[in-house]
């Protein structure tokens, strides 16, 4: 076939295939979508956290400034003043550090779900060979991450000027303002570049995702002999199963075998077919077959049931009736059991072993009349 002499890869990835990528680590995500993301988280947390932590760090500075006299006085004073200021500052950073960690840790959830290897952080020698790592610059994803790059900073960079270009104006006014207002001016300048910066990294990122998920499926596609090498790990070897599976049938053969002894009649064809029958009236609501077989197999039957003492019956009719329509271990169903009783009537009149009395008695007794 063409895709074996060739190996290429014309077969979607199989789940197993799939699962084993995913342990090791390798997973279709955006970094770009996850930027993205803290990006917005950012820009949020200043938002709303931003006034507060203004004001924590105006208040740690002042706090440090005013007690400059003091701490010239008494220079012991230094660790205490260092632990407020500490405090205050971390007081400040610390939830917008948070927020931007959990950002950072649901965008990479959302994509690819719930997922911790440290099979990606396993050093390997291979990654040090220097021709290998100079190889990966020259492929197509390189080319394609760097055209990603380039596009990015080329959208990124046209969209700072489109946001500033029409505020030179604005921009040089801020220079003669106060510090606060200053401040407040440069703010929100930001905030204007920022949002706009947020909405392209956005796009940009779920096209990049897609890009990922359709690289990705490419990647783990699989050729005719991987997928004929997973299913005989998954199944096991062809000739293994089919040694498993002819060692199963001779244990059963030979269960079925072992169980003829006990038969209380044997019917057959007379050559071609042979079916041992055993009732308990006590037990069975209907004769059993407890073992069958045709040409060969009926013959080892009829020698086992003739070593045994087992009566053997010719019925060609039933016994091919049996043979076809009942499997080992079933009762005889009701359109033949009228047959099959005949039979065992008749060999429970004639069989003499022992251990067949208590049985033949059950069975010959009248039935109790109801009403």
């Amino acid at each position: 076939m063409p895709e074996e002499v060739g190996g290429e890869k014309t077969l979607p990835a199989s789940p197993l295939k799939r699962q084993r990528a995913r342990e090791k680590g390798n997973v279709a995500k955006s970094q770009d979508l996850s930027a993205a993301c803290t990006l917005l988280a950012g820009l949020l947390g200043l938002r709303f956290l931003g006034p507060a932590m203004l004001d924590k760090l105006v208040l740690a500075t002042r706090h440090f400034f005013s007690e400059l006299e003091v701490l010239a006085g008494e220079p012991a004073m230094l660790q205490g003043l260092a632990v407020t200021v500490l405090v205050l500052s971390a007081s400040c950073v610390i939830p917008f550090m948070l927020l931007m960690q959990v950002t950072g840790v649901a965008s990479n959830v959302v994509q690819v779900g719930f997922l911790f290897s440290t099979q990606a952080l396993t050093p390997k020698l291979e990654k040090l060979n220097i021709a290998s790592g100079m190889k990966k610059f020259f492929t197509l994803r390189s080319f394609v991450e760097l055209v990603k790059s380039l596009v990015k900073l080329t959208f990124v960079t046209w969209i700072v000027w489109l946001s500033v270009r029409h505020r030179w104006e604005h921009l040089l006014a801020l220079v003669y303002l106060d510090p606060q207002h200053m401040a407040y001016g440069v703010a929100s300048l930001i905030g204007v570049v920022w949002w706009r910066i947020v909405l392209a990294m956005i796009v940009l990122g779920i096209l990049d995702y897609m890009f990922q998920r359709w690289q990705y499926d490419r990647d783990l596609m699989m050729t005719v002999k991987e997928a004929r090498e997973e299913a005989k790990q998954v199944e096991g070897d062809p000739r293994i199963r089919q040694r498993v599976r002819r060692i199963q049938r001779q244990m059963a053969m030979q269960r079925m075998m072992a169980e003829v002894p006990t038969a209380d009649v044997i019917v057959t064809n007379p050559t071609r077919y042979a079916v041992a029958l055993r009732y308990n009236a006590a037990e069975m609501a209907a004769p059993v077959v407890i073992a069958k077989g045709a040409r060969l197999l009926a013959e080892r039957i009829r020698d086992l049931g003739v070593a045994h003492h087992v009566p053997i019956v010719e019925k060609p009719e039933l016994a091919r009736a049996l043979f076809r329509t009942v499997e080992v271990g079933q009762q005889v169903p009701e359109n033949l059991f009228r047959a099959a009783a005949e039979v065992l009537a008749f060999v429970f009149g004639i069989d003499r072993r022992a251990e067949k009395v208590r049985e033949r008695a059950l069975f010959l007794s009248p039935a109790p009349q109801l009403g």
